[in-house]
Parts: C-alpha cells; sequence; structure tokens
C-alpha cells in the first residue's frame, strides 16, 4: 500500500469582533485549506508553515494548536492512503494573499467563519477540522 504524509493549517485572525479563516479554491474548484509533502529536514509544522507561505503568501503566524490529523485515500494510477497534520495558527492582521497558480491554486480569501463552514469543500474531513478549530480557539479565550 502507497502512503502519503501531508500537513497543512487553519489560520485564523480576529478583526472587528469577528473571526476570519483563509481559504483557498484547489485544482478541483473546492474552497480548502494549504497543505503539502514533508521536505527532507522538516518537521510537521515547519512543513505547515512552508506550504501556507507558498500556496497563499502568508506568513509570520503564531502556533495555537495541533489538530487531529485527517486520513483518506486517493488514486493516481495505484491507491494511496493519505494522512494530513493540521495545525492551528493565528495572524495578527488580514494578510494579502498570493496563489500558487502552478499548483492548480485558483484563488484564496479571508472569509468570515460563519461563510467559511458553509462553502468549504471536502465537507467530510474540513467541517470536523472546522469544528475542531472552533472548539481550540474558545479553549484559549478562558
Amino acid at each position: 500500500m502507497n502512503r502519503e504524509i501531508s500537513a497543512g493549517g487553519i489560520i485564523v485572525c480576529y478583526k472587528q469582533g469577528a473571526i476570519y479563516v483563509l481559504l483557498m479554491k484547489d485544482m478541483k474548484g473546492h474552497w480548502t485549506f494549504p497543505k503539502g509533502k514533508i521536505e527532507e529536514g522538516e518537521d510537521l509544522r515547519q512543513t505547515a508553515l512552508r506550504e501556507i507561505e507558498e500556496e497563499v503568501g502568508v506568513k509570520r503566524l503564531t502556533f495555537i494548536a495541533e489538530l487531529t490529523p485527517v486520513m483518506y485515500w486517493y488514486f493516481r494510477v495505484l491507491a494511496i492512503r493519505k494522512t494530513v497534520h493540521y495545525f492551528l495558527f493565528r495572524s495578527d492582521r488580514l494578510q494579502n494573499v498570493t496563489v500558487q497558480t502552478e499548483e492548480g491554486i485558483s484563488e484564496a480569501k479571508w472569509t468570515r467563519w460563519e461563510e467559511a463552514s458553509a462553502i468549504i469543500g471536502y465537507p467530510k474531513t474540513n467541517r470536523p477540522l472546522l469544528r475542531e478549530a472552533e472548539e481550540k480557539l474558545k479553549a484559549t479565550k478562558k
């Protein structure tokens, strides 16, 4: 069985009493979170930060929490069991975004939390991630 391990992040920003989350539109046209494969010498959090910067141009993030890894299958000639380790990060401002078009990313935007949960793609994996991130954010405010 082929396996693949990636890391990515959910990036939030607080502005005028609202929570914004950064979403990107992938090559299939679904709103999702930046993620990518680990490079030699990186740990999972370093991979997430690098991929976020490469895919959407956002940097200088503050780590909040590690989220539950997501596992799924996809097919490229053979079946591949993919595990994605996600981290929750905070940006101190709504940074300008630049998308990595060569990776098939067509758009990225800061979206109010409520809208993000309504438009997010891959709902079986991404909606639980958003719920977990929301719980982690509430826990850090106490």
